[in-house]
């Protein structure tokens, strides 16, 4: 069953003005990792390939799945052989494949190849006298520059695909308003990077631009009318350079647009139809600008499209035949909509797919037929 889910999806995307319906299949839990073990998955990211990665904060690893269902752990807490991995808590992959974990507990971040290779490109002492302390978030770009936030030692730093480290934001912040207790951490289309200022009364998103101007673009006003915003725990950016940020403390989350303009598109009355957001911790886009918000003590998620309809995607009955949901700590998309949705407590993955399962079918039988009709009709050299 999983499997035909995970091949339909890689088949159907939802067309670019479509409405996102759902239904749900469990993907992962711990009982398929076995001997291997995983423990409050704390993340979730998914590769152009397909490939969902999955970490366990407190099972110090990484676990692959791949298109074809195949399950292997990628790294596990002996890190690289030399660098230990400890509590990771993020995770980010590029356009080559290549996958980033941040080590909380560790203090560093790794790079595991599609070969499989692993390498420590940054630890505590990377940076001379700019330590980096519980690299709680990760993030990279389209040059492969990686970003990482540290949340004890309360600031960012890039490295480079040469391998140059700099710190890009300490705890002075913009000068203002200091950075304090970072937990999440993006990077838009034109290079700028985000980082979440989630300590308490810090309250603030901060912009880095390339040439190191930095800025505070959302603190505690929230959206200027009523929307405050606390403890905001994660950040991302969808490809027109709109902001998103989830308000860890405050229930809600926030759209800045590129002119600045704030926006709360959603707060803790959920939906409005009594399915309520509370605790939200991570938060994806798709190409579509929609937003998918998971809520760790609310035991769902949420999608919010750009005209601002919100509709719950998921709750604690998780797949609705014995999976629950509990304590969802991580949400991804992949480059083709389908969605993928951590629970911590209940120590599993969901994916749910969009709607029309025997759609789905004719659709993959069709498209297989063609491929068939293709090969059949391709002309033959000339003799």
């Amino acid at each position: 069953m999983r499997l035909c889910l995970i091949l339909a999806s890689a088949v159907l995307a939802l067309p670019a003005h479509a409405q996102p319906s759902f239904e749900f299949s469990e993907l992962l839990n711990a009982a398929d990792v076995s001997p291997a073990q995983l423990s409050s998955p704390s993340a979730v990211a998914v590769d152009p390939s397909g490939n969902v990665f999955v970490a366990g904060a407190q099972s110090n690893n990484v676990f692959k799945v791949a298109p074809n269902g195949t399950i292997s752990e990628i790294i596990d807490s002996s890190g690289d052989g030399n660098a230990s991995l400890m509590a990771p808590t993020d995770i980010a992959v590029d356009t080559a494949g290549r996958v980033y974990v941040a080590g909380n507990g560790s203090s560093n971040v790794f790079v595991i190849t599609p070969s499989g290779t692993i390498s420590e490109i940054v630890n505590a002492n990377s940076n001379g006298p700019a330590t980096l302390s519980g690299a709680v978030a990760v993030a990279v770009d389209s040059n492969f520059d990686v970003y990482v936030a540290g949340n004890v030692s309360n600031n960012a730093f890039r490295i480079t695909p040469t391998g140059t480290i700099s710190e890009i934001i300490d705890a002075a912040g913009d000068g203002s308003t200091a950075l304090a207790g970072p937990l999440g951490i993006a990077v838009g289309p034109d290079g700028n990077a985000f980082v979440t200022s989630g300590a308490a009364l810090s309250d603030a998103v901060f912009e880095i631009t390339p040439s190191g101007t930095i800025s505070v673009i959302l603190d505690q006003s929230g959206d200027g009318a009523g929307g405050t915003l606390a403890t905001p725990s994660d950040v991302t950016v969808d490809s027109a350079g709109n902001v998103y940020v989830v308000g860890q403390l405050s229930h809600n989350a926030f759209r800045i647009t590129p002119a600045g303009s704030v926006t709360e598109i959603i707060d803790a009355g959920g939906d409005g139809g009594g399915n309520p957001l509370n605790t939200p911790i991570d938060l994806a886009t798709d190409r579509s600008s929609n937003v998918y918000i998971a809520g760790l003590g609310s035991d769902n998620a949420f999608v919010v499209t750009p005209s601002g309809t919100i509709s719950e995607i998921i709750d604690e009955t998780g797949d609705g035949a014995g999976a629950t949901l509990a304590a969802p700590l991580g949400v991804a998309v992949s480059n083709r909509g389908s969605v993928f949705v951590a629970g911590r407590d209940s120590t599993n993955v969901f994916v749910p797919e969009p709607g029309l399962t025997a759609l789905r079918g004719l659709a993959l039988a069709t498209l297989l037929g063609l491929r068939g009709l293709r090969r059949q009709s391709k002309p033959t050299a000339l003799q």
